[in-house]
């Protein structure tokens, strides 16, 4: 298979288009997704654990209270679900969720402390994981369609999407 240029200048890579190393970037972008999603189900919790249930929700606060509380429990369910979609592609395992890179990779602050404004990054974090999985579901799958991927691995991109997929349902159940 000849290996053809995809960008330009400084560039990494084209529209649907997949890196030579194509198994690599699938499980990478698996790895990644793994770890973010880690980030912000570390964070739900941490929220939860330090929420008052029975106090009338005040926007901005930095406190989950009464339906935050609510929407935050709902939310975390769906991430974990998500995070349990993501299986291994190219070999049997993945590696170990490593929060720092998750939080490098949201562009949250260092030390793990989250941003106060719990509903504002949760909803913005959803729409990072929709936007960026359903990009790598369409360049997998236009790889697979421009014969970019054969034989197994064509198999092993054909559960990635099915991962991804799946992924992408669970994480359409939580909303803020």
């Amino acid at each position: 298979m000849a290996v053809q240029r995809t960008g330009g200048t400084g560039s990494v890579g084209g529209a649907n288009v997949i890196r030579p190393m194509y198994g690599v970037f699938i499980r990478d972008q698996v790895a990644q997704y793994r770890n973010m999603l880690n980030v912000t189900l570390s964070d739900l919790k941490t929220g939860i654990k330090e929420g008052q249930p029975g106090k009338k929700a005040i926007p901005r606060d930095g406190i989950l209270q009464g339906s935050e509380l609510t929407k935050a429990k709902k939310a975390a369910v769906a991430v974990d679900k998500a995070i349990k979609q993501l299986k291994p592609v190219f070999g049997d395992t993945l590696p170990a969720a490593n929060l720092n890179a998750g939080r490098n990779a949201l562009g949250r602050p260092g030390g793990g402390q989250f941003v106060a404004l719990y509903g504002v990054v949760l909803a913005d974090d959803l729409t990072k994981y929709r936007r960026g999985i359903s990009s790598d579901i369409e360049k997998i799958q236009a790889a697979i369609d421009g014969g970019q991927l054969a034989g197994a691995a064509k198999t092993e991109a054909q559960k990635a999407i099915k991962n991804l997929n799946s992924a992408l349902k669970a994480l359409g159940t939580a909303t803020w």
